[in-house]
């Protein structure tokens, strides 16, 4: 069905029954919730419907006292004690947007990415979103997420702080909510009984596969592992080097695998830790690394230069992350996790949970995306 059709059956439906669901819609026509969303936005945006929770009614028509709220039935358990969700309601005589809490570790390097993804899939269904910061403090991600229940947010998204939600305040705090709850860039196999979530998360086990298949595809047959000590992130990305050297036939060796760094200690401890890797890598004739993250992989550039080491020629790098890659001196190819689709993805998953109709719940997701390769100077050419 071409857009200007279904948006005039969207009208169509809304003139006859003075309300419009954007889930009986989509499931009767076989498209998706976000294609009816943005059907919405662009009426809303002439004027001709005003876009409320879960749909639409006429414009300046206020939603009926007592409407029960789209967001009701969605299939969530309500952990025992749990008060029942209460929904924003109506402002100044109309239903409000839905609101998505988005509690991450920070807003800058990687996670800015995840949250333009968020803002992005916001603006295109017709959602308001509210970001929180934990600064990595599990207290602080705490605190936060007591005050958007407390504000009555429709749903959250959370990256926790921590490498695990299991035998956490904050898993104790999830669990209290009545609320669509999607885990970003987070493992939650360890706690999935615990509680209904849904997740989003990059593949980096796939990720560091995909380095590693690169490089052995140049050529190298020893390659090295430089990753971050306690980065939720080092877990799948030693699992995924591991898992390619085995299928490669090559051999893995531990003494190969290097850990640095933490979030307390001072630029120069780095420096010195990332020296004492690169040492050893030369002295065990390595010819490749694959480096978490992009900023410590730059670091390592510099020490590399000042002791002469050509890349690629003497030792290949890929970095991880793909932040800041494509500024070293030398270009760095990299990994380059999907953020931005994460935070869209997380977005759309907590209002499919809202939009869901009463009564009848949908199954819970975890959804995994591949990272993509992104080839550079830094690992030379076939």
């Amino acid at each position: 069905m071409l857009t200007d059709d279904r948006r005039a059956l969207i009208l169509r439906e809304l003139h006859r029954k003075g309300s419009f669901s954007v889930a009986d819609f989509a499931a009767h026509l076989g498209v998706s919730g976000m294609t009816v969303r943005r059907d919405l936005a662009a009426l809303e945006a002439e004027n001709l419907l005003q876009r409320v929770h879960g749909g639409a009614i006429p414009v300046q028509v206020a939603a009926p006292a007592g409407r029960q709220h789209a967001g009701a039935g969605t299939g969530l358990r309500r952990m025992p004690g749990a008060a029942p969700h209460a929904p924003q309601g109506a402002r100044g005589g109309r239903m409000a947007v839905p609101t998505i809490g988005l509690v991450m570790p920070n807003a800058r390097y990687y996670f800015a990415t995840v949250v333009r993804g968020a803002e992005a899939a916001a603006r295109d269904m017709g959602a308001r979103l509210v970001l929180a910061v934990s600064n990595y403090s599990q207290l602080e991600e705490e605190r936060q997420i007591e005050r958007l229940l407390a504000n009555k947010v429709d749903g959250l998204i959370v990256t926790f702080s921590a490498e695990s939600l299991a035998n956490s305040r904050t898993l104790e705090l999830l669990a209290s909510a009545d609320i669509p709850i999607v885990v970003a860039e987070r493992p939650i196999d360890d706690v999935r009984d615990d509680l209904l979530l849904e997740s989003v998360r990059s593949d980096h086990v796939r990720g560091a596969e995909v380095a590693v298949n690169h490089l052995i595809g140049l050529g190298h047959t020893r390659i090295a592992l430089c990753t971050r000590r306690n980065s939720p992130t080092t877990a799948g990305v030693r699992s995924g080097y591991r898992r390619a050297l085995e299928r490669a036939g090559l051999p893995w060796n531990p003494g190969d695998e290097h850990s640095f760094g933490s979030k307390q200690e001072e630029p120069e401890s780095l420096r010195a830790e990332l020296e004492e890797a690169l040492e050893k890598i030369m002295a065990g004739e390595l010819t490749a690394v694959l480096l978490l993250n992009d900023q410590d992989a730059l670091t390592f550039v510099d020490s590399c230069q000042s002791r002469g080491i050509s890349i690629p020629e003497d030792l290949a790098i890929v970095a991880y992350d793909d932040e800041v890659a494509s500024m070293g001196a030398v270009p760095l190819t990299a990994i380059a996790p999907p953020k931005f689709d994460v935070g869209y993805q997380a977005l759309q998953m907590c209002l499919d949970r809202l939009d869901s109709p009463a009564g009848k719940p949908t199954a819970l997701r975890q959804v995994s995306l591949s990272p993509a390769l992104v080839v550079r100077e830094s690992s030379g050419h076939p």
